[in-house]
């Protein structure tokens, strides 16, 4: 089989110097497909000009699509995000299939701008399906929380370039009713919680859908169920977000603030992917009158995998805070670990967490069943310990890196046999949710 993959990460390209932290998860699927019978190509963005490589069994191919300009930036912004040109991208990516001459097609997010290769193709292809900007959309403000909350920018720059968070709701927005359009002409999809399967059946009914696990990054594998309750008489609680308003800042603060009044504990709640003068850490000490110092709340910025997993190791548990997710990698990472988890129940994560046996699940913007469970968990050893060993065996399971690459390749050779015979057998397992 020739495989082409359309990523958001150059995967391990260079050997994964160019990765993010290592490459993510994307770049440890492709380890383990190495030693299969594949040829795979793997197109990515770049803003750099990059010669097109062979490394290994694997054909690079760098997009070049240069950075805008500021005026292009100034008419993208001021337009409402309706004027990108998509032209370059898309005939570059024409070359791209000319050349490498695929069987199968793999674009890796339906939000991926290489999306747009769908209906542009007779070759098949198929959208693993990652963020999905519709629900984005309709969970971006949180409770509280509106667009006159951001009248004021942060900054003199984001006044004139109008890319603050009002702007980014309304790139939402726009890429969203785009997004609509792609599920249109979407007729094979990969996926793996019941959410995916329920967003694609309302938005594509007339594609196939596969379920397809996801890898995880090697250093949480090497460290699986490893977690012991640390000793510590103070509670580590563990969260990973990022800089967007929706991924649940907030609630932290609140839960924390209730942990602090109603609680007889002593705690440090660790916040890795933000930094501690991050803009919107200051918008939300703001609004909710809740400094983060004074409820115990410590911002580490971005960690290495490595960094990552040693803090939670020594974590007494993990609290994830979304307003919305699919399957958030760095739960499934931590639940690996066989740290205690608790979650909002949003999206895609009530198929990662069995409330009250592989984890714990709460209401979005509920600080007060939040602050109980992470009491709970901290307080309770023989139910932390319980939960632990559920929640690893739970995602040992889901994450195992043989059936995940079986399941992987199984539905490429379906979908090419669709192309072939018009047809996908109807006793397809992997079509059942799990």
């Amino acid at each position: 089989m020739r495989v082409l993959w359309l990523s958001m990460t150059p995967g391990l390209y260079g050997k994964g110097n160019n990765a993010y932290n290592g490459g993510g998860w994307i770049a440890s699927l492709q380890g383990l497909l190495e030693n299969e019978q594949i040829d795979l190509g793997l197109s990515f963005i770049t803003h750099t000009e990059l010669e097109k490589k062979v490394e290994g069994h694997t054909i690079y191919y760098p997009v070049f699509v240069p950075e805008l300009t500021m005026f292009q930036k100034l008419r993208t912004y001021y337009g409402g995000y309706r004027k990108e040109d998509k032209s370059v991208l898309e005939s570059a990516l024409q070359r791209v299939v000319e050349d490498f001459q695929p069987d199968i097609i793999h674009v890796f997010g339906i939000e991926n701008p290489q999306a747009i290769i769908l209906g542009k193709t007779d070759i098949p292809v198929i959208v693993h399906l990652q963020g999905i900007l519709g629900p984005c959309d309709t969970a971006f403000w949180p409770p509280a929380v509106n667009a006159s909350s951001f009248t004021k920018p942060f900054t003199k720059r984001e006044w004139i370039m109008r890319n603050g968070y009002i702007f980014a709701k309304k790139s939402i927005h726009v890429r969203a009713l785009r997004e609509k359009k792609l599920f249109k002409r979407l007729e094979y999809a990969m996926g793996r919680t019941t959410w995916d399967k329920q967003c694609t059946s309302l938005m594509a009914p007339q594609s196939e859908y596969f379920h397809v696990d996801e890898v995880l990054r090697p250093v949480f594998y090497e460290n699986s169920g490893k977690w012991e309750r640390p000793v510590d008489t103070q509670i580590q609680i563990f969260s990973t977000i990022s800089n967007t308003v929706y991924k649940g800042l907030d609630l932290i603060l609140k839960t924390a603030k209730l942990l602090k009044e109603y609680m007889d504990i002593s705690f440090n709640w660790y916040v890795a992917g933000v930094k501690p003068d991050d803009c919107l850490v200051k918008f939300f000490e703001k609004i909710f009158n809740i400094r983060s110092e004074e409820v115990n709340i410590r911002y580490l910025g971005v960690l290495t995998a490595k960094d990552l997993c040693q803090k939670e190791l020594q974590s007494h548990c993990y609290v994830h805070t979304s307003y919305i997710d699919n399957s958030p990698n760095s739960l499934c990472e931590a639940q690996l670990l066989g740290v205690p988890c608790i979650s909002t129940n949003v999206g895609g994560i009530s198929s990662l967490v069995e409330h009250g046996k592989t984890g714990f699940l709460v209401p979005a913007n509920a600080p007060y069943e939040l602050a109980y469970y992470i009491s709970q968990i901290a307080c309770d050893n023989d139910l932390a310990t319980v939960v632990s060993k559920k929640g690893t065996l739970s995602a040992a399971k889901r994450h195992d890196k043989e059936k995940i690459v079986n399941q992987l390749l199984n539905t490429y050779k379906m979908v090419i046999n669709n192309l072939e015979n018009n047809k996908i057998p109807s006793t397809n397992a992997q079509k059942e949710d799990s």
